[in-house]
């Protein structure tokens, strides 16, 4: 059966369902483990999910960063065989719904077993915990999933992230972490060096530290490797805000306005300024042949 998207208000099942809840940023190791528990020969399986993240509506956080955009994890879910899933619209009236009110629909949805995570909350001001479920439904607990005596969390991954890890972060995403981002016009200083890159509107994503970075590019359906710089273009053409571009090897197309994703492979060094133009052109192309040289392996 393919994925159905449903109105978590507004959707009249016909046949029991086997639900697992939460925001499932990233969609970690953690999180797979219990999306693939609700699979069970007398329900069907159902995710609910929360769009946009409670953060942003709890606590303001209009800038509150993401592993993953609500399309990828809705494509990711779908991968893994889930037959329903509930994207809930989380405002101020979800917030504030009671613990009560949220069995109740859980009810009219008819859940029959729940998996949830062993830390588990519900409700109005997270009132609600996994005991009061228990009454109502079949509660099946996941004990934290560890990696090397630590808990996978997405704040972890973040942290992972920030710090540089990306081999490690991989490990617990169970593949390269990837951010996506709308091709804007930029300064054009690329094409003056001979080396065009795309300039990358990147909404509120985890970036890892600033530098260079081996990456493939995902346009169109095609994948592509690519030299990704994070920073502030020290050399020529400083900017006081972050920048992210990308050069793209044996690629020639204008994709303004068009949505690439980009998957982080390998670090390859830190942002620097150089001393010269022609310093940093001869930098730009050790760049490439190392991306050359890394993605024929």
């Amino acid at each position: 059966m393919d994925l159905q998207i449903n109105d978590f208000h507004a959707f009249k099942n016909n046949r029991p369902l086997t639900m697992t809840i939460g925001n499932f940023d990233g969609l970690h190791l953690g999180h797979q483990a219990l999306i693939k528990k609700t699979r069970y020969s007398d329900t069907e399986s159902a995710v609910l999910t929360f769009y946009p993240h409670p953060m942003k509506v709890l606590r303001g956080m209009k800038d509150h960063v993401i592993l993953m955009s609500n399309t990828k994890k809705i494509n990711l879910i779908e991968s893994m065989g889930v037959e329903h899933l509930f994207i809930a619209n989380f405002d101020m009236q979800m917030a504030s719904t009671s613990k009560e009110a949220f069995i109740q629909q859980l009810k009219v949805l008819k859940v029959k077993r729940l998996v949830l995570g062993i830390d588990f909350r519900f409700g109005s001001h997270a009132s609600g915990h996994i005991e009061d479920l228990k009454n109502h439904f079949e509660v099946i607990i996941f004990d934290d999933i560890t990696h090397q005596d630590t808990r996978i969390s997405t704040t972890y991954i973040k942290d992972l992230l920030y710090s540089g890890e990306l081999a490690r972060a991989e490990m617990l995403l169970g593949r390269p972490y990837s951010i996506e981002g709308t091709v804007i016009h930029g300064d054009k200083v690329g094409r003056t060096l001979g080396m065009p890159t795309a300039n990358l509107d990147i909404e509120t994503y985890v970036l890892p530290p600033n530098g260079v970075y081996y990456v493939d590019v995902l346009y169109a359906g095609h994948q592509y490797p690519g030299a990704l710089n994070i920073g502030y273009n020290p050399t020529i053409n400083y900017s006081v805000k972050k920048r992210v571009e990308v050069y793209i090897l044996d690629f020639n197309e204008m994709i303004y306005g068009k949505k690439l994703e980009i998957f982080f492979k390998l670090y390859l060094r830190q942002e620097q300024q150089f001393k010269s133009k022609e310093a940093l052109m001869a930098q730009l192309q050790k760049d490439i042949e190392d991306v050359k040289r890394l993605s024929s392996k």
